[in-house]
């Protein structure tokens, strides 16, 4: 199994990946930190599976450079560029935020989370909440991938 994960967070990156390495050994794993670079990655070689952060940067962090705005709905807007461009992929989105966007386009994780599987339920297998302090991210994001470990059977 291929599996991208779009992440910014090292820290975040590298709680997931010892997680998903214990669960799914052959797996191989490729690590993206933006959202342009994970858009591209994924139009150049789709993957089985994408697990992506809800809040990316544009671009990835450099030292000395600009990595673009925040964009605070930038796992959105990439399961909307899968579903545009027909990239027949599956998407776990885990955040460590409750709350997304500013102002009145302002969403709460469980608002979000069901946006996306409304608009994208060909994509999106769920969402789970990251929590530093707790393991209850892993048995949510456990159930979402033999869930979709199932659906490719």
């Amino acid at each position: 199994m291929n599996i991208f994960i779009i992440e910014d967070d090292l820290l975040k990156l590298k709680k997931i990946e010892d997680f998903l390495y214990s669960m799914l050994p052959s797996a191989i794993f490729s690590n993206y930190g933006s959202f342009n670079s994970g858009l591209r990655a994924c139009e150049s070689s789709l993957p089985d599976l994408v697990i992506l952060d809800m809040a990316l940067p544009t671009f990835d962090r450099k030292p000395n450079k600009r990595e673009g705005r925040l964009r605070p709905l930038g796992g959105y807007d990439l399961l909307r560029k899968f579903s545009l461009k027909e990239l027949s992929t599956k998407a776990i989105v885990v955040t460590q935020l409750t709350e997304f966007g500013d102002g009145v386009e302002e969403m709460s994780f469980g608002e979000i989370s069901q946006t996306c599987l409304d608009e994208f339920p060909e994509i999106f297998l769920g969402s789970v909440y990251f929590g530093q302090a707790s393991l209850e991210w892993q048995n949510k994001l456990r159930d979402l991938i033999l869930k979709f470990q199932g659906e490719r059977l």
